[in-house]
């Protein structure tokens, strides 16, 4: 009887203690959460980041925490040559704030009006060829040609070597578009203008502004200051040597340069006839701007998380967030808090998790893409550039996950690939989190076409199945008001253990998911 005792508390002092040991690591982590994700994202959205903006010292500065965090977790290094960085280079350009343009004729002295003011230059049409000289100006009507339509603004009229004055918008009569639907989105935008003049010989454009233009005003001031950022390796399949200065006129700069003109802006302003003749105007311009192009390099942070099971050591489950932000804008710097800190850190803490619990067969790449803000260049650079994107078999991508309400999440494209990948995300939600999943944006009639505006879309086009999580932070999107202090820590632990669950989830499928959309 004795030995008989003596066993069985040996038995259960050693289950006991066994799963004393085995809880360990969950509720460590659990504790441990809310410190993790609140001291990194203090850092990352702290003003000695400089607002994370992609190619500067505090993108660089970000990658580096990332990447020592990382190592920190015993995640492995799965980038360029044994490090955590994936690096590639940017084309940037803009204007500086010195550029201006000059009006006068040989009977008055010059005006002149600065980038930022009375005008803007438009951002994304860097000439490619020095125009700083003086043109004669014509006035081309709408500036449009439609085959469609037979509507030619350029019939009959000269324009090679010369500046093109046109109104913005499309003809209307009596408020109706004459136009079709087709021509009228092409030509919605002043650049499609630009490239037309550019066609016809001429060296540069100038816009009158419709009352549209002037009620944005304020926008296209902040928009000039902008940099065009595009992918250095993407260069030479869309670079065309098509590009003039493009300048969009204020109401003052309008009136002065038509001033004592055939027409006057307000008569110009009010035009009643589609097809408005041309003319050439007694004042010329000058142009004397100042265009910045230059390679700078970017970086992606990537890691692994081995799988448990070998045999499948080539089919991967990505997770994704952007860490690039807005930078500094006017001197005042956007911190990006929720956009997108809150979801780097988020990545961050559920691979710490993922490495503390090795609970995964497959391996697990963790991504930190950079130049989200910048038309998804990280990611696209990513997918189009390692040669493990096409044994993926899964995308997880978050991007603001810290703010609106503690207990609900958007989610977007769950279903879009794989039909299966959804009842996952529902199935691990209700394991997990319990949040309230917002299929809104799921609406194919969705007007702000969310699918479409981060990362994860790379991966979809590659026929990748994807979820992307969002809170729809609106007051304090892309505002330096996004800060540290605004982020709900509770709901950011949720959605840390919602990301795991899923992830732990379609590792340890017998299959990969099936793709039936």
């Amino acid at each position: 009887m004795k030995r008989a005792y003596k066993i069985k508390i040996v038995f259960i002092l050693t289950f006991i203690l066994g799963t004393f040991v085995y809880s360990q690591p969950a509720l460590k982590l659990k504790n441990d959460s809310y410190i993790y994700l609140k001291s990194n994202l203090e850092f990352l959205a702290s003003d000695e980041l400089e607002g994370r903006e992609t190619t500067t010292r505090g993108e660089k500065l970000a990658a580096l925490f990332i990447s020592e965090e990382l190592e920190k977790y015993g995640v492995l290094p799965f980038g360029d040559n044994g490090t955590y960085f994936q690096e590639f280079l940017i084309e940037v350009s803009g204007f500086n704030e010195n550029s201006k343009i000059s009006f006068g004729s040989k009977n008055e002295d010059p005006i002149s009006f600065f980038n930022g003011k009375n005008i803007v230059f438009n951002p994304r049409l860097i000439p490619t060829t020095d125009y700083n000289n003086e043109y004669e100006v014509i006035f081309v009507g709408y500036g449009i040609y439609s085959e469609e339509e037979n509507y030619n603004s350029y019939e009959g009229v000269d324009v090679d070597g010369k500046v093109v004055l046109f109104l913005n918008g499309t003809p209307k009569i009596n408020g109706r578009e004459v136009l079709s639907g087709n021509s009228i989105r092409r030509y919605r935008r002043s650049s499609e203008k630009s490239k037309l003049a550019y066609s016809k010989g001429a060296v540069g454009a100038l816009i009158l502004p419709d009352s549209e233009t002037l009620k944005y005003w304020k926008y296209y001031k902040s928009w000039t200051k902008n940099k065009t950022f595009k992918l250095l390796d993407e260069i030479d399949t869309i670079k065309s040597d098509n590009n003039i200065a493009t300048v969009i006129l204020n109401k003052i700069a309008a009136q002065k340069i038509l001033e004592g003109e055939e027409q006057n802006y307000e008569v110009l302003n009010n035009l009643v006839d589609p097809k408005p003749e041309h003319f050439i105007l007694k004042r010329k311009v000058k142009f004397e701007y100042d265009a910045l192009i230059e390679n700078r390099k970017a970086r992606n942070v990537i890691g692994l998380i081995e799988g448990n099971n070998k045999k499948l050591k080539n089919e991967y489950i990505s997770l994704g967030a952007h860490y690039d932000h807005e930078g500094i804008k006017n001197g005042e710097i956007y911190n990006g808090a929720d956009d997108n800190g809150s979801g780097t850190v988020t990545i961050l803490e559920v691979a710490r998790t993922l490495s503390l619990l090795k609970e995964n067969e497959r391996p697990v790449i963790v991504m930190f893409h950079t130049g989200e803000e910048k038309g998804m260049l990280g990611s696209k650079y990513l997918t189009n550039n390692s040669n493990f994107i096409n044994d993926i078999i899964v995308h997880i991508n978050i991007d603001m996950v810290g703010r609106k309400s503690e207990d609900s999440i958007f989610c977007i494209g769950a279903s879009k690939i794989s039909s299966e990948l959804g009842k996952i995300v529902e199935a691990a939600n209700s394991e997990s989190a319990n949040f309230v999943l917002d299929y809104k944006f799921d609406d194919p009639k969705d007007p702000q076409r969310l699918y479409y505006r981060s990362d994860h879309i790379n991966y979809a086009k590659k026929g990748i199945p994807i979820v992307f999580f969002y809170d729809y932070m609106k007051q304090d999107y892309h505002k330096p008001t996004d800060t540290a202090d605004k982020i709900n820590y509770k709901k950011m632990i949720k959605m840390k253990d919602l990301i795991y669950t899923i992830t732990k989830r379609v590792s340890n499928k017998e299959h990969k998911l099936t793709i039936d959309k």
